[in-house]
């Protein structure tokens, strides 16, 4: 049994992986990155003030 991620066996064959970092995260912590990141591009392009930098 593993601590992390899925075991070899039951991995599908592919090509190309996605790791988003060395922690292993739920798929709704995922999914809640993913959509910050795309608000975050959208507001940029859209030339919305979203950080103060």
């Amino acid at each position: 049994m593993m601590t992390t991620g899925v075991e070899q066996d039951r991995r599908p064959d592919t090509v190309q992986k996605l790791r988003l970092s060395d922690l292993t995260m739920n798929h709704q912590l995922v999914w809640l990155m993913l959509l910050k990141q795309l608000y975050r591009a959208f507001t940029i392009m859209r030339g919305d003030p979203y950080h103060h930098a």
